[in-house]
């Protein structure tokens, strides 16, 4: 999927929502301001995930991506949270 780079926070939510469904994820989420203040308070660049757990704490902090992803170890910290 390419998109072009949104320009304004309504643009931005939109690709999220687009991507979310397209991918068909169902979990929330969470779109960055503008000026990317989560992503640069995170160090979040070029690409990382990261799963916040209940108490706002980081339940899990992924590899640089895109290589960096590591979907199964994503899923155990899920589950993690579930159980």
């Amino acid at each position: 999927m390419e998109v072009e780079q949104p320009t304004t926070f309504a643009l931005r939510r939109e690709v999220a929502e687009t991507c979310a469904a397209a991918f068909e994820i169902s979990l929330p989420i969470l779109v960055d301001d503008m000026q990317d203040s989560v992503a640069n308070a995170y160090n979040a660049l070029p690409d990382r995930i990261f799963i916040l757990g209940g108490d706002g704490k980081v339940a899990f902090r992924g590899a640089r991506g895109p290589r960096g992803f590591a979907v199964d170890e994503m899923e155990r910290a899920l589950a993690a949270m579930v159980e």
